[in-house]
């Protein structure tokens, strides 16, 4: 009887945690945190997906920070940088907004996520070429390549790994996916602009390897099973 009148209580203090003192809050915060990355751990499934939402951000953030410094050294003005951004935003916007919101529902997250890390893989690959043979114009024609798998794997990601949390622990997965990615828009740019001190192609050499092991990842998902909700609750119960 008093075990739920506890359970009860910690059941209203979790919907007023707003009201709380700052340091009550932020404990009940880190808690929380703390549960999600436990069940991050635990499950292959989940580790698996954040892994490659870390290794899809830090590569196309290596990409979009040194763009920039390659379309100069290729001898792009630095006006005409605009367009270049210009062009992957509106790459962008059509991808998400037609091409890969009509082919998810006939494919589904898993095969638009691995064709997603595939495509990004294969352009950067294009973007190194173009930097090593000082090209514009074939680094315009594989800049869609890349944003389009950036903008195939991105959502698929996010849908997959809301799937394959219960029900109750999702909004504390999805936040620590936010996370990884935040840190991963961290250390992408850092990286990127290190290594383009020691050549103008080793960023996307770079980033082609690490969306190399995204496509490894991804495709591990497959045979990595979903969450049984069933078993989660009874052993939920049980505890």
């Amino acid at each position: 009887m008093q075990f739920g009148v506890f359970e009860r209580d910690l059941r209203v203090v979790g919907k007023r945690r707003d009201e709380l003192p700052g340091c009550f809050a932020s404990g009940l915060t880190a808690h929380a945190l703390d549960e999600s990355l436990r069940v991050a751990i635990e499950r292959p499934s989940i580790g698996l997906i954040l892994t490659s939402m870390f290794f899809t951000t830090f590569a196309f953030a290596q990409f979009e920070t040194t763009l920039a410094l390659l379309t100069k050294t290729l001898g792009l003005p630095d006006r005409s940088n605009f367009f270049v951004f210009a062009y992957i935003g509106a790459i962008l916007t059509i991808s998400q907004g037609v091409i890969v919101r009509r082919l998810v529902t006939r494919v589904g997250e898993y095969r638009m996520s691995l064709a997603g890390t595939c495509l990004m893989a294969v352009g950067l690959l294009g973007v190194a070429w173009a930097a090593h043979q000082e090209s514009l114009p074939i680094l315009y024609s594989v800049i869609p390549v890349c944003v389009l798998g950036f903008a195939a794997v991105t959502p698929s990601l996010q849908s997959l790994l809301s799937r394959r949390s219960d029900a109750s622990e999702q909004g504390g997965i999805l936040g620590v996916g936010q996370g990884i990615a935040a840190i991963a828009r961290i250390f992408g740019p850092v990286a990127g602009l290190t290594l383009l001190q020691h050549s103008l192609t080793l960023p996307y050499w770079c980033g082609a390897g690490v969306m190399a092991l995204s496509v490894f990842l991804v495709s591990a998902l497959r045979t990595s099973p979903p969450i049984d909700e069933a078993a989660f609750a009874q052993t939920g119960a049980s505890e």
